[in-house]
Formats: C-alpha cells, sequence, structure tokens
C-alpha cells in the first residue's frame, strides 16, 4: 500500500509540473491574441470538453484506465506543441482542441483509476484523504514548475522554451502511469453485469454502459444534488488561469506572474492538507467557509495593487478543501462499473458552467482586465457555498459504506 500510494504522489506531482502552464496565457498575448480572445479560445476549449466529456467517461468504464489516461497525456504534449509551432489564432485554436480531448478523457478516469488502485490494495475507503493527497502533490508540481518558470524568466529565457521543458515532461508521466499495477474494475471486467452481457459489440458496450451511468445519476437524488453543486465548484476553479492578465493590468511584470501563481497554489497545498487531516468536515462548515473565501476573494480583486492579488490564495485554499471532500463524498455513493460515465457527467455540467463564464468574460472584459467577469465567478461559488450548507452528506462513519441505491 504504501508503496502504491508513492506512486499515485509521484505521477499526480509529474503530471502536474510544468513551466509553461502558469505563463501560457502570455504566450497566446505576445503573439497578438486580446483577453476577449483568450476568453473565446477557453470557451471553444470548455465546448470541446463538453462534447466529448460523457462518452469518453463511458469508454473509461469499458476500458483500462491506465491507457485512457497515458493517451490523454499525449494528446496534451501535441498541444502543447502546437502552440509552440504555430502560435497564431488557428494554431493555438487547434492545440485548445486537442487539450480540450486530453482533458475529456482524464476527467472521471482519473478519479476512477485511482479508486481502482485503492480497491485492489483492499483501500477503497481511504479514497478521500488520499485523493488529498494526491490532490496536494498535483498542486505542489504546479507551484514547482512555476517557481522554477520564474526563475528561468528572471534569467531571460523565452516562453517558448518553458513549453519545450513542460512537453518533455510528459514522457515522464506516461512511463509512471506505465509502472502501476493492473487494477481495472470497469465494466469490461465484470461479466455479472446485466448492461454487459457476454457477446455484445464494443459499442453495444459502450453504449449499454454510457446508458447505466446516466440512469444511476438520473435516479439517485443524492448523485443529482452532489453532481449539480460539484460541477458548479470545479467550472469555476478557474480564476487563477487569468491571474497573468491581471498581473500585466495592474503593472507586474512577466516574471511577478508566476510568483502570484505560485502564492494560489500554496493555498491549494494548505487546502489539501485540511482535507487530508479533516474528511469529516459538516457540510455547514465548509458551505459557510467557502462563502467567507469568496468574500476574501473579492477583496483581492477590488485592490489595485498587483500583490493584492495574493488574497485569492485565501479562496482557493478554502475552494480546494471543499473540492476534495466533495469529491470524496460523491465517490462514496457511486457504483464501480459507472464510476467514470458518473463522474464525466460532473464534468460535463462543469463544462457547460464554464462556458458560460468564458462568455461572459469575453464580453465583460475591460480591454485585456477580466475583472468583471471574475466577480460573477465569486458570487456564483458563494451560492455554492449556501447549496452545499444544505446538501453535502456526511462522511460515513462505517468504511465499508454501501453504495446507494437509485430510486426509480
Amino acid at each position: 500500500m504504501t508503496r502504491l500510494k508513492r506512486r499515485l504522489y509521484l505521477l499526480s506531482f509529474v503530471d502536474e509540473f510544468g513551466p509553461i502552464y502558469a505563463v501560457y496565457t502570455l504566450w497566446f498575448n505576445d503573439n497578438g491574441i486580446s483577453t476577449s480572445r483568450v476568453s473565446t479560445l477557453f470557451l471553444a476549449w470548455a465546448f470541446i470538453a463538453l462534447v466529448l466529456e460523457i462518452p469518453s467517461g463511458a469508454l473509461a468504464d469499458r476500458v483500462d484506465r491506465r491507457y485512457l489516461l497515458a493517451v490523454a497525456l499525449g494528446i496534451r504534449g501535441v498541444a502543447i506543441s502546437l502552440w509552440l509551432l504555430w502560435p497564431t489564432l488557428p494554431g493555438i485554436l487547434v492545440g485548445v482542441a486537442l487539450w480540450a480531448a486530453h482533458d475529456a478523457l482524464a476527467s472521471g478516469s482519473w478519479e476512477a483509476m485511482i479508486h481502482d488502485q485503492l480497491t485492489a490494495a483492499g483501500a477503497a475507503h481511504r479514497y478521500g484523504p488520499i485523493m488529498a493527497r494526491v490532490g496536494q502533490f498535483s498542486n505542489l508540481g504546479l507551484a514547482s514548475g512555476t517557481l522554477i518558470g520564474a526563475g528561468l524568466l528572471r534569467v531571460e529565457v523565452s516562453l517558448p522554451i518553458l513549453g519545450w521543458l513542460t512537453v518533455a515532461v510528459h514522457v515522464c508521466s506516461i512511463g509512471l502511469l506505465a509502472t502501476l499495477p493492473e487494477a481495472s474494475t470497469s465494466a469490461s471486467d465484470a461479466s455479472d453485469l446485466e448492461h454487459s452481457p457476454d457477446g455484445q459489440s464494443p459499442v453495444a458496450a459502450w453504449w449499454a454502459t454510457l446508458r447505466a451511468g446516466l440512469a444511476e445519476v438520473r435516479h439517485t437524488p443524492i448523485l443529482v444534488r452532489l453532481v449539480g453543486v460539484s460541477a458548479i465548484l470545479e467550472g469555476l476553479f478557474l480564476i487563477d488561469e487569468y491571474l497573468p492578465l491581471l498581473a500585466r493590468t495592474r503593472g507586474g511584470s512577466d516574471a511577478d506572474a508566476p510568483l502570484l501563481v505560485l502564492v494560489v497554489w500554496v493555498g491549494l497545498l494548505i487546502g489539501g492538507e485540511v482535507a487530508a487531516r479533516r474528511p469529516s468536515l459538516s457540510d455547514s462548515l465548509l458551505g459557510w467557509s467557502l462563502v467567507a473565501a469568496m468574500a476574501v476573494t473579492a477583496l483581492a480583486f477590488v485592490g489595485r495593487a498587483v500583490w493584492f492579488l495574493g488574497l485569492v490564495a485565501v479562496g482557493y485554499a478554502v475552494l480546494e478543501l471543499v473540492w476534495v471532500t466533495t469529491d470524496a463524498r460523491l465517490q462514496e455513493r457511486i457504483s464501480d462499473s459507472n464510476r467514470a460515465t458518473v463522474t464525466s457527467v460532473r464534468g460535463f455540467g462543469s463544462a457547460i458552467i464554464s462556458m458560460a463564464w468564458f462568455a461572459a468574460i469575453g464580453g465583460l472584459s475591460n480591454g485585456d482586465d477580466p475583472t468583471p467577469g471574475l466577480f460573477l465567478a465569486i458570487g456564483l461559488l458563494a451560492i455554492a457555498g449556501l447549496l452545499l450548507a444544505r446538501w453535502l452528506p456526511s462522511a460515513p462513519a462505517d468504511p465499508g459504506i454501501e453504495k446507494t441505491e437509485p430510486v426509480v
């Protein structure tokens, strides 16, 4: 079990280690892409992920999730390469489309793959705390890559070099995935599932899995609530994407931008630590904490000094805590055979919310300043906090919790 945890933590670190991740919007801006066009690109990104989200989730319930994640990582590496080699609006758009395909393939597959690994090791009840640690290592990878990127920018290393370093790291991520043992609990391995009888064609089996996952969400009230509120959290967990542009509009240098993002990701690490140590926090405490954190985040956008943006870290710390806890309580209530599909339904909802928000930012932006649209996200996240205070179920006292039966 210890060895498995180390592999998962290392994979999550390397997967998010990318010196370009904090500043790629600056690369877009340097090549003539305005803030409104950046929002349009993000909108296209969310739309493509939306179209592919649920079908790819059903696919992840039919095949080995490790292989699907490896393909997703390869696609993301190609996407970043295209941005560097073809830095025009069409080239960046193609790269965005590929990265969106990565997001759709990885969404649901990542959580399901980790749940598979823990189930095989007899530790499925540890999913919540371990996923919190996985999130910490992911954020530590982001923070480390950002710190290295900031240092390289200060010695005048170019943004394309940061991009190629990020592409190279993808090879390491794929290699680490290959070291994980086979531990699939997808429908393709479960011969006793009525919706996947022997003799079905792959397409028919995929379609049956897709229908079963959608039915599980539709007929289980607690899943409807959890999927809905967590879609809001995931769909708006994107404020950091605009921090480099916010820093520029407030007079900060390009080297300041990754440091600001680094401060925010430290907030993510703190939120993940609390989630790992306190997986049983009450619904009311989590919900009202999110409301208060969004009030602090609003202050970050009111001030005009560049370092005022560091207050976003407070909001992100609480958002990470709430997100990890909500995801764990959702996963506890999904059947193993439909895990990736149901999780992708959440991703589908989050993509719709992201699309609407990106469109709002594009329409409300004041020149290159996206602040007006960011206030909209803060308000919606505060509403999510109020919903969580009423809807989030408590953590089960019994580690062997049974899945909630659908109400038909």
